[in-house]
This record gives C-alpha cells, sequence and structure tokens, in this order.
C-alpha cells in the first residue's frame, strides 16, 4: 500500500512537472513572437508604415538627380512615429532604410538638339558625332550620307528615339515633350499618380 502510495505521488509530480514545463514552452514562445515583429528587418515594413522621400528632380534635365545607367535612384525611406524594427523604436524622423525607384537616366544629349542636327545637318554625320558615333559619322561624311539613304533612315531613328546616345542614355527633353511620347514637366512639387507614394 506504501509503494502504491509513492507510486501515484510520482505520477502525480510527473504530471505536475510536464505541465509546468509546457506552460513554460508556450509563454517562451509567446515572447518570441512578440519581441520577433520587433527585430524585423524596416524594408520590410507594411504600407503606412513608413514614408519615401521622393528623389529631388532637376528642373533642367527633368528627371531625379543622382539616376543611375540602370535607371534606379535611391531614396530614403522613414518609418513612422512609434515603429519598432531593428530592434529599434524610430520617431519619424530617422532613416530607417533605402530602397530604389525608377527614374528616367539623362546625361548630356538633349532630343531637339539631335533632330536639328539630323535635319540639317545629318548628310555630314553631325547627328552622329554628336550622338558619340564617331565611326559611322565619318563614313555618313564621306559618302553623303551614304548617298542619303543612311541619311533618312537616322533622322527617322532620332526622331522616333529609336536611336539612343552612344551611353544608352535618354534624351533631355524639353518642356514640350517628345514628338511620339507623353512627357510631364516634373518638379519638386509634383504629385505623380504611377509613383509610388507613402
Amino acid at each position: 500500500m506504501l509503494i502504491r502510495l509513492r507510486l501515484n505521488h510520482i505520477i502525480v509530480l510527473f504530471i505536475i512537472i510536464k505541465l509546468v514545463n509546457s506552460v513554460n514552452i508556450h509563454q517562451k514562445e509567446a515572447e518570441d513572437s512578440e519581441t520577433s515583429w520587433q527585430k524585423r528587418p524596416c524594408s520590410t515594413l507594411l504600407l503606412g508604415q513608413f514614408k519615401c522621400v521622393p528623389p529631388v528632380i532637376d528642373d533642367l534635365k527633368q528627371t531625379a538627380q543622382n539616376c543611375q545607367p540602370n535607371s534606379q535612384v535611391k531614396v530614403a525611406c522613414y518609418p513612422v512615429l512609434n515603429i519598432t524594427c531593428e530592434s529599434k523604436r524610430f520617431d519619424g524622423l530617422t532613416i530607417g532604410f533605402y530602397r530604389y525607384e525608377t527614374c528616367r537616366y539623362v546625361t548630356s544629349y538633349h532630343y531637339q538638339t539631335a533632330v536639328l542636327l539630323s535635319v540639317f545637318l545629318g548628310v555630314f554625320g553631325a547627328d552622329r558625332f554628336y550622338l558619340g558615333y564617331i565611326g559611322v559619322g565619318v563614313l555618313k561624311f564621306c559618302t553623303c550620307g551614304f548617298m542619303l539613304i543612311g541619311y533618312l533612315v537616322d533622322m527617322l531613328l532620332i526622331i522616333t528615339q529609336t536611336l539612343k546616345p552612344v551611353d544608352n542614355s535618354n534624351y533631355i527633353v524639353d518642356y514640350y515633350g517628345q514628338v511620339l511620347q507623353a512627357s510631364n514637366v516634373y518638379s519638386n512639387e509634383t504629385f505623380n499618380f504611377t509613383h509610388e507614394s507613402y
């Protein structure tokens, strides 16, 4: 009888230990799930939890300043007040991460200049010289625009913006825009509905 009583005590004690361990495991899992969202990368914040500064627009080139050849520009993003990520609580004024926005990469080639050179001096290869294609420009100069056929082809390619400058950038387009493509005038006050605003 005494052995049976001790065996019951051992079983009850074993059950109590299991229950306590189970409660501790659930508490630890709950604490881990509560802190895991605080350790998340700031770049994974949801819409409305951060605000990205739009890129600064260059008024002369009508595109974002510091636009890279891959047509991307780096912008700073600020988690809003009291958002926690990467184990830091943000005040809405501190940069949390950077992201890349698409932009129009341009260098120093003006669309109107290229068109005018192609129309008036394209026979002598001036358009190709201007766009950086020196070898083709010399050939056009020596052959009177490939006997006017190359002159007409190049003029059509430049007007439709199929022929880009040698550095593969886009043309700088003035206020009235391209001939065949719609163009917007951008400034820092412009709100563009296609741009993701947060």
